[in-house]
C-alpha cells in the first residue's frame, strides 16, 4: 500500500516532466493488486491543476482535460478518511510549518495507516524529509523499482 499525492497523480493524466516514474509507480501497484491510497481532496486538487491547463494561452483543450480527468476518476485508487487524519495533518502541518494543511493530509493518511508516501512537490519534500522516513520523492522512483 501506497498513499501518493496530487502532484503525483497529475503527471499520470498529464504529461509532465516525471510522467514516465509516475506510470511505472502506478503499474508497480496495480500488479500485485496493491492499493493506492489518498485523502478526498485529491480528486479536487487534480480537478483544479487540469482547470488550470486550460486557463494557459497554448494549454489544453476542455476535450483533452474531460479525459484526463476521466483517466484519473478511473484510476485505481481508494479514498480514505481515518479517524484523527485531520488533527494529526494540523499537527504535521504546524510541526513543519507548512503554509497549509493540504499537503499534511496526504502525510497524515501515511502515518496513520502506516505506508510509504511519494510526492513529485520538491519543496514540500524538502520540509518534511527530516523526521519523516516514509517520504519518498517521485524522482528517485526508477523501473528497476519494479523488479
Amino acid at each position: 500500500m501506497i498513499c501518493v499525492d496530487a502532484s503525483v497523480a497529475v503527471t499520470w493524466v498529464l504529461n509532465e516532466k516525471l510522467s514516465g516514474h509516475a506510470r511505472a509507480l502506478y503499474r508497480a501497484q496495480l500488479e500485485p493488486r496493491e492499493p493506492i491510497i489518498v485523502p478526498s481532496l485529491l480528486v479536487y486538487e487534480v480537478t483544479n491543476t487540469v482547470r488550470q491547463q486550460i486557463r494557459k494561452p497554448e494549454g489544453m483543450s476542455r476535450i483533452a482535460a474531460r479525459r484526463a480527468l476521466a483517466d484519473l476518476l478511473a484510476a485505481r485508487i481508494e479514498i480514505h478518511s481515518p479517524s484523527g487524519m485531520h488533527q494529526l495533518a494540523l499537527d504535521i502541518a504546524d510541526d513543519h510549518d507548512l503554509p497549509a494543511a493540504y499537503d499534511a493530509h496526504y502525510l497524515a493518511l501515511s502515518e496513520l495507516l502506516g505506508c510509504e508516501f511519494w510526492t513529485a512537490d520538491v519543496r514540500l519534500l524538502r520540509r518534511v524529509q527530516t523526521g519523516m522516513p516514509f517520504v519518498r520523492w517521485l524522482g528517485d522512483y526508477t523501473l528497476a523499482d519494479e523488479a
